[in-house]
């Protein structure tokens, strides 16, 4: 049988002494020391014990392994933390609501939500919070493609709300808190809107300038000009799988929210 020990005692002075589970049992240098290294006091040790229950071996144990043994402690410590924390959370929020909220994450955050097609052979996506940074700074497009998108200002304080509405049931005990879950679908309709009366606003002002400049006829042709660049940059732009995820967990949040609305109302 063999149980990890600490030395208490080296045999620099005669007899060692080794500490199991609050036990000390004696060892000798000569004939149970199996190491290259001389025994210290504090060394973790491999112990061996014969038929009779007194030591016959003891061998340092590596320090690679007792680090190793370590790293796994801590990884199944967290692996059981996670586990208790997860259940806790699917049963105080629903499988249902932690799978919409992770859609809704990966949607918003991870994947991308619209990709352009720059050039043949060659493509950039922005996520849903990159195209919140071009509506805060419509000059940056360009650099947003690039991955060096500007902040995202009010638009991401309403998103981060917009993101939280649906847990809002479980901490507002009032059959208003259900209309939370339309926030996400709201928020998204709004950043669509706000981007595509941004695009007309732009498309305004420049048939206003070369009404200005160059009379009707001059007007007339910017506007079919800007007409055909618009179709052809629609032609470029491509929703992202962050589009689909995004919506999909919006409206099932919605309809949820919806129906336990109407419900508690009933």
């Amino acid at each position: 049988m063999n149980k990890r020990g600490k030395v208490v005692r080296d045999t620099n002075a005669g007899t060692g002494l080794i500490s199991i589970d609050g036990q000390q049992f004696p060892f000798e240098l000569e004939g149970m020391w199996k190491s290259d290294v001389a025994p210290c006091v504090n060394m973790v040790v491999e112990v061996g014990f014969g038929a009779d229950g007194r030591v016959a071996s003891v061998q340092v144990v590596p320090e690679s392994q007792l680090a190793r043994e370590q790293a796994e402690a801590a990884m199944r410590a967290t692996k059981d933390k996670g586990a208790a924390l997860g259940k806790e959370m699917v049963a105080r929020f629903g499988a249902g609501t932690l799978a919409g909220m992770a859609a809704l994450v990966c949607g918003w955050f991870v994947f991308n939500t619209i990709t352009v097609q720059i050039a043949a052979g060659y493509s950039s996506g922005l996520s849903f919070w990159k195209v919140l940074g071009v509506l805060n700074s419509p000059l940056g497009f360009m650099n947003a493609l690039g991955g060096a998108g500007g902040g995202s200002g009010a638009y991401g304080l309403f998103a981060v709300l917009a993101l939280c509405g649906p847990l809002l049931p479980f901490f507002v005990r009032n059959p208003l808190a259900h209309l939370a879950n339309l926030l996400p679908l709201l928020f998204i309709a709004a950043v669509c809107a706000i981007g595509y009366f941004g695009l007309m606003d732009g498309l305004k002002q420049a048939q206003g300038a070369a009404l200005a400049f160059g009379g009707r006829q001059a007007a007339a042709m910017a506007a079919e000009m800007a007409s055909g660049m618009m179709k052809e940059a629609l032609r470029a732009v491509s929703f992202g799988l962050g589009a689909y995820l995004s919506v999909l967990a919006s409206l099932y949040f919605a309809g949820r929210g919806a129906i336990k609305y109407l419900s508690s109302r009933a």
